[in-house]
This record gives C-alpha cells, structure tokens and sequence, in this order.
C-alpha cells in the first residue's frame, strides 16, 4: 500500500519533471486501497466459515440451528470491520486527493499540506511523503540562497569594474549604490559608504528656479526611462552631463527604485561649440578676400574708360587677395592634415642654427621698418635634430613673425637657442601687450585670436600658432608659451634632440 501511495505522489512531488502536467485521474489511483481491505475482510471471512464448516464436522455444535446463528453472527461482524476499515481508509485517501488537488503543478504549496492523524499505512506513507517533500523544498532553498548569493556578488564585481558612473538609488533619490566611477566624478571616497546620501543634492536639483525643480519633479517621476541633460558644478568647474535614468519595477510591476547612469560629455560640447566657431571663423576669413576679388572684378568690368594705372592697381589688388586666399586655404589644409596625421614628412638630420639663422633674417627687414631690435643670442653649436627642414623652417618664421607682427614700435624682439634636458630649446621672446593667462592655450585653436591681437588691427587669420604647435608636436616637440597683459609674451619651441616623431611618419 505504501508503494502505491509512493507511486502515484510522486508524480506531483515538487522534484518531480512532470509536477506541472498531473491530473486528477492520475490521483483517483489511490482509491484502489479499499478494494484492498474488503478482499482482506472475505477472507478473514472464508477462515472463519471454514472453521464452522470443521466444528460442524468435528460435533462441536449440538444442532444446525446453533450452527447458522453463529455463521450469521461471524459474517456481520466481519463485515462490519471491513466497512469499517474501507470507509476510514476512503475518508483518509479523500483527504490525501484534497491535498493533492491543491498542490498539484505549485510546489510552494507542499509546505502547507497537512499531515494526517493516524498509525494506518496510508497515513504513514502520506506523512512520510510531506517530510520528504520538505526536506526537498529546504535543500532546494539552501541550492537556491547559495547560488543568488553567488550571482550577486558576481554581479557586484563586474558593474564596480564598470567603466560608467552608475547609481542606484529609492524612489526619493536617495542612494543604495555608487560605483567608482561615480565617486570620481563627484569628488567621494571610493570605499566610503555613501547610502543614503542625495544624488538629487549632488546634482543640485533640490532647490533652484521652476526650471530646476521641473526637471528634477521629472527624474523621479514614475515615467520608465527619461534621458536629460544636465550642467552642474562639480569641483569648481561646470561640467556637461547627460542623464539616462530608468526605474526599477519589483515584482508586482511597482518601482522599487531608479538606476542612473552619468555621462561627463564636457568635451563633447566643448567639440562642437569649437567647431561651429570654427566654421563661422573659417567663412568670416574665407569671405573677406573673396569679397575684395569680386569688388575690384566688378569695379574692373563696369569701367570702360578707366585709367591704365588704375586698371593695373585693381588688377595687382586681385593677384594679392588671390595669394592671400590660397596661403589661407594651404595653412588650413596644411593644419587639417598635420591634426589627422596623415601629413607626409621628408625627414633627415638638420642643423637647428642655420634653420634660425634664415627665419631671423627673414623678418628682419620688416622688423627694421619698425624700428624693433630684433636680436639673436645663439651658441656656437648646437645638437642636430630629425625632422623635415620646410615645416620646421616655416614654424620658425610664424613664431619669429608673431614677435615682429604685435609687438610695438621700437620693441624688441630676442631669439636665444640650447639644450636642455635632451632637447633644442629655441625661445622667441618679445616685449609686446602679452596675452592674458585664460587665453594662453586658446590661441594654438585654429582662427582663435587674443583679445590683444584682436583689438590692434593686425590682419591674420589665426592659423599660424595652430600650424606651428601641430607641426613641433609632429617631431616628438612641445611648444610652450610664457605671458602676462602688459608684460610681453616668450613662446619655446623644444625639439627633441636626434627625435623621431610620435606618430611615427
């Protein structure tokens, strides 16, 4: 009886493969038990009127009427029994199918079927069934607890070695976790323990203008995903950050929380801001000469009886805004290619002294117009340097003509050259206006001019610092810039001494 009770169970135990797919007609096998104890009571019946039938032989009865009554008497009595034991052991097994039903394909449920009073052998098998049933739920839990803990500190490991800034937080914006990444960029501890602290604070969203507190009443809004972007300041700088947050849904579809992810796209915007004005400079300073081409063209073809040396004027005017617009679409060019690297270089073994020897004597001639001293403090001899004689020759000329350009009448203007630290230092220094400190590594930008040059009405396009620096950084070389307002300005071009280039060309 045990076996059937084993067997037909099993197939909706919790370990079972086909605990889901069960039906009630597989249960309805337990009703056979019954069949089971009445065969038991005919036989316990047979016994007993095999034993009339030998006391009859035997003479044990004095007549046939003693005999039938206690035939009679011995039937009841075991029929009675076996409808006794059938009806407990029905009740017992409709019990055992109420159980069934209930946990039939919802193995959760074997914790709360209820064992069943008795010594019977169907209630010990039954019995004996819920004890393994809850052993095997509470192993399958242990399995269970192990291999989430296991998952989550995997987990752990591999969003902490996340390259993003991440957090997560409430629904009030109140951080759970951090991420390195995250730490850094608002200036936390790394290790530090950062729960419940305010992202919404660190963001300076809690208090502000309408605007403000819009977009925070948004962020922690129950909408799934939301993508923002966001200016703050962090360390004394402002920063651009774009914002993606999503929420976290438990398991009823409620949100439990947000995760965020922060992305500094301070670059970014600074890229794009420095190419539209890049893009403006670049039409601005494009537009001029072809303005002047098309005037004195014009100007040219409307006047029939203009004067030869007029004619000749106009036409010069045209032959020099067409040089000047060549030279400006050459450096452009010139500087796009050295800024991709795709600038090929002619390279061998030069001579620094005679490179600034030419340049000097270049601009000298302009320089005396001006009634500057333009003098050279430069050593016997110099170390040799590898690079390509034409783009350091013409780097030398935009440094040294730079100098000649802004610095006054009657300035002065001093080369000096050496070594220092395994480099050719060649210095550039003059006593012009100087350039203010927040300007001083904006002028290496393409058509960026100093407020200074700007203001002086010197023509230029703002090229030649950006030509330069491109063309040193190309030799393995740096160049430096040393001002102050009022104070002049000492460019230093270093070129490593025998270097080869960082790219590599």
């Amino acid at each position: 009886m045990a076996d059937v009770i084993h067997e037909t169970v099993a197939r909706v135990s919790p370990e079972s493969d086909a605990a889901t797919g069960t039906s009630v007609a597989g249960i309805a096998s337990l009703r056979t038990p019954p069949l089971i104890t009445t065969r038991i009571g005919i036989w316990f019946f047979v016994a007993a009127c095999s034993a009339l039938i030998g006391g009859v032989a035997s003479g044990a009865f004095p007549n046939e009427r003693a005999f039938a009554a206690v035939m009679w008497i011995a039937t009841v009595a075991v029929c009675a029994l076996c409808g006794l034991f059938s009806i407990r052991s029905v009740r017992t097994l409709r019990t055992i199918e109420t159980e069934l039903r209930h946990c039939v394909g919802k193995p959760e449920r074997w914790k709360a079927a209820r064992p069943i009073i008795g010594n019977d052998p169907i209630t010990e098998s039954w019995n004996e069934l819920l004890h393994e049933a809850e052993s095997a739920s509470v192993r399958n839990e242990t399995r269970t607890l192990a291999t989430l803990d296991q998952e989550a500190i995997t987990l752990a490991r591999a969003m902490r070695g996340l390259p993003s800034a991440w957090v997560i937080t409430d629904l009030d914006g109140r951080m759970l976790f951090i991420s390195p990444p995250a730490c850094a960029l608002f200036g936390l501890a790394d290790h530090a323990n950062h729960g419940g602290r305010d992202l919404l604070d660190l963001l300076k969203l809690r208090t502000g203008d309408s605007a403000i507190l819009t977009k925070r009443n948004r962020l922690i809004s129950n909408i799934r995903m939301i993508h923002e972007r966001h200016q703050v300041i962090l360390g004394g700088e402002r920063v651009h950050l774009r914002i993606a947050r999503s929420r976290l849904d438990g398991r009823v579809g409620d949100g439990e929380g947000f995760a965020w992810i922060l992305t500094d796209v301070t670059q970014q915007e600074l890229a794009i801001k420095s190419r539209d004005q890049f893009l403006m400079t670049a039409t601005h300073e494009l537009r001029t000469p072809l303005n002047n081409l098309q005037a004195y063209a014009e100007a040219l073809a409307a006047e029939e009886q203009l004067e030869i040396e007029r004619q000749k004027e106009f036409c010069n005017i045209i032959v020099s805004e067409s040089h000047r617009l060549g030279r400006l679409v050459d450096q452009l060019l010139t500087v796009g290619q050295l800024e991709a690297g795709s600038m090929v270089a002619n390279r061998h073994e030069l001579e620094v002294l005679p490179m600034v020897e030419y340049a000097t004597e270049q601009l000298r001639a302009q320089a005396e117009q001006k009634g500057q001293r333009l003098t050279t403090e430069l050593p016997p001899k110099l170390p040799t340097v590898f690079g390509d004689r034409d783009k350091l020759q013409a780097a030398l000329v935009n440094l040294i003509g730079n100098a000649v350009k802004y610095t006054p009448d009657a300035g002065a203007i001093v080369i000096r050259c050496g070594v220092h630290e395994g480099s050719v230092r060649i210095v550039v220094q003059d006593d012009g206006p100087g350039i203010a400190a927040d300007e001083q590594e904006k002028v290496f930008e393409k058509f960026y001019r100093g407020t200074n040059a700007a203001n002086s009405q010197m023509r230029g396009n703002g090229l030649g610092l950006a030509f330069t620096r491109e063309v040193v950084r190309m030799h393995g070389g740096e160049v430096e810039l040393q001002s102050a307002l009022d104070e002049g300005a000492t460019f230093t071009m270093r070129l490593p001494i025998g270097g080869q280039s960082r790219s590599g060309i």
